[in-house]
């Protein structure tokens, strides 16, 4: 299954291939986390400065940055947020989505209008798996999630995606331009691959999501990218 949604910024001009086919988000579930926490943040519900022990923070199975830091280490959750969108820290996201709840991120999807993203379980929870509770998303979803990043009270997100160490898709076929891109990778075992991102361009901005199922290879999804740019 392949499927991709870009989006004009400026009008809402779209184009898609299987934009509400349904699969598994991986790791782009963490634009929304994100937002969630800073919109939390900004309604003063949780302190971004809070100092996380490591030691407590700690989860078997989680995967991460953060399990090898120093037990004594005392990031703030925004630092914590920093390191789940720049390297895609999973065992920072399972504090984050602690901190910040299921229930919160779910209802900031829907009243970002996301129809097919849904916030089930942490990451590398193996139990909630094998009960069959997944994180999910579709292009649509992805691609509307990448325009909601401009709001002033993300712009800790934008930060942080504009920090990703993961740039390999989406970015990597684009025509020569001014722009920044600002992206969340998202892979599951070879069973997906994704990619999302805001592109701004001095006289546009877009928002792109192109998705795999199972995960194709990289080199491919960078082409389908550029084509689905290059349409729009």
């Amino acid at each position: 299954m392949i499927a991709y949604c870009a989006i004009d910024g400026r009008d809402g001009r779209s184009v898609e291939r299987n934009p509400l086919e349904v699969v598994p988000s991986a790791s782009t579930i963490k634009v929304l986390i994100s937002l969630a926490l800073w919109r939390a943040c900004e309604e003063g519900r949780i302190d971004p400065g809070q100092r996380i022990e490591v030691a407590a923070a700690r989860r078997p199975g989680g995967g991460g940055l953060l399990e090898s830091f120093d037990a004594d280490s005392r990031p703030t959750v925004a630092e914590l947020d920093l390191l789940m969108l720049a390297v895609s820290d999973n065992a920072a996201t399972n504090v984050l989505i602690e901190r910040v709840g299921l229930d919160p991120v779910n209802e900031l999807g829907r009243e970002l209008g996301l129809e097919h993203t849904v916030l089930r379980r942490q990451m590398c929870d193996e139990r909630a798996i094998a009960k069959g509770r997944e994180n999910t998303t579709c292009a649509r979803d992805l691609a509307r999630l990448m325009l909601a990043v401009r709001a002033p009270w993300a712009r800790h997100t934008l930060a942080g995606l504009g920090e990703s160490h993961h740039t390999d898709v989406i970015p990597r076929y684009l025509p020569p331009c001014e722009r920044r891109v600002f992206c969340k990778q998202g892979e599951l075992d070879g069973r997906v691959l994704h990619d999302a991102a805001l592109i701004e361009e001095p006289d546009r901005v877009l928002a792109l999501a192109v998705l795999s199922a199972p995960g194709a290879a990289p080199d491919g999804l960078a082409r389908l990218a550029a084509a689905a740019y290059r349409s729009l």
